[in-house]
């Protein structure tokens, strides 16, 4: 096995060029599959935060526009050991935010206090002032905040096209990374948005928010959740649903970083087929003295089979440390308007690993052809050939 080993290096250092080249299309082939990989995974993430972030992963309705006995219902979802992670009550409904002469469209979204940063995380994206707590009190985007020009403290009159009126005292400003809900949002209490709503009497609301460990599995917990309700009055959607187009462009995402992926690697394990065939041509005569010197069949092929392997293992090191520094580029210079970067690639340290050991796994079997090849050499027939 040692002499086998030994060999091996000797013929990958003999051609040095030769060696040199293949590990480095096999570096570059490991770096771009690598980084690939995570740059589709920091794009889905990236994409997700912005559909899934600021928004339920499972919402319930009622079909006539307002649920009745809701706490019954939110209790029965929350009990359930499970993905569920929070219920929520939520009254939605349209207004205008007034200012003197200024008048803005809003949607007034209505929650507690405690429900509103359980679902949302809100006081992390609160930037000035404090979430609300009281009755007559209300937070802005930082969009609308610029239009209307207010600061905290400040007095709003909101008012809704069927005449209900009411005055806001701003407690503060949210950025939600969206321009549309940060100047079209403003979150109070839910008791105020049922008086807007006209569901304040009978304690209804418009929906519930449901929000699940895993988003991906939004569509099978949907139906659980039906399950549990077993309410024809109420329907269930889920964030697939209301976005299937942007689903559809993840999954063909995911399908095109696979397929580039396997042809990158394919490319990589027949320029290993390539070469070692070549080495084996290159060193018929080696062979035909060592196999006439006794050394097994089995043996020959195996120094194929470990040149394989230094070349696999060489490559991999070499494309992973490539792969971090194109991470570390893209970063820090492929950046948006407000100097993040445009996709946060995360390092993925079992990603890595499963893609060096596939690498690596790929390079030894490449190695099946010539490592044949040389098993089935006739020292004899090589020698008399010269």
């Amino acid at each position: 096995m040692i002499a086998c080993i030994k060999v091996a290096w000797r013929f990958l250092t003999k051609k040095k060029l030769q060696s040199l080249v293949i590990i480095l299309s096999i570096a570059i082939a490991v770096s771009v599959q690598i980084f690939i990989g995570l740059l589709s995974k920091g794009l889905e993430r990236t994409l997700l935060f912005k559909i899934v972030g600021n928004a339920p992963h499972i919402t319930v309705y009622s079909k006539d526009g307002a649920i009745n006995s809701w706490q019954e219902k939110i209790d029965k979802l929350t009990s359930k050991k499970g993905e569920i992670v929070s219920a929520i009550p939520n009254v939605d409904t349209q207004g205008y935010v007034k200012l003197k002469d200024i008048s803005e469209p809003i949607l007034i979204r209505g929650f507690t206090s405690e429900d509103v940063n359980k679902m949302y995380k809100i006081k992390s994206k609160i930037y000035k002032g404090k979430l609300f707590q009281n009755e007559g009190e209300a937070i802005l985007g930082n969009d609308l905040k610029e239009r209307l020009g207010v600061k905290v403290g400040d007095k709003i009159s909101i008012t809704t096209p069927w005449g209900k009126n009411k005055e806001f005292i701003v407690t503060g400003f949210f950025d939600l990374g969206n321009i549309k809900l940060n100047k079209s949002w403003i979150i109070t209490n839910l008791s105020d948005a049922q008086y807007f709503a006209g569901l304040q009497k009978d304690n209804k609301i418009r929906s519930i928010e449901i929000s699940i460990n895993n988003v991906y599995g939004a569509d099978r917990e949907g139906k659980i959740v039906e399950k549990l309700l077993n309410d024809k009055d109420l329907k269930v959607e889920n964030w697939k649903q209301q976005n299937k187009l942007i689903v559809s462009g993840l999954m063909g995402q995911k399908v095109c970083t696979v397929v580039i992926q396997f042809f990158v690697l394919l490319a990589s394990v027949l320029s290993i087929v390539s070469v070692l065939s070549i080495s084996v041509v290159q060193k018929y005569k080696e062979i035909g003295i060592l196999k006439a010197m006794g050394m097994k069949n089995s043996k020959t092929s195996l120094i194929f089979f470990f040149q394989a392997l230094f070349i696999g293992v060489l490559g991999t090191l070499i494309g992973i440390a490539l792969s971090m520094l194109y991470i570390k580029g893209f970063n820090k210079y492929i950046l948006t308007e407000e100097g993040v970067p445009l996709v946060n690639i995360i390092i993925s340290r079992n990603f890595i690993l499963k893609s060096a050991l596939i690498s690596i796994i790929a390079s030894v079997f490449a190695s099946i052809f010539p490592s044949i090849k040389s098993f089935k050499l006739n020292p004899v027939e090589v020698i008399k050939n010269g």
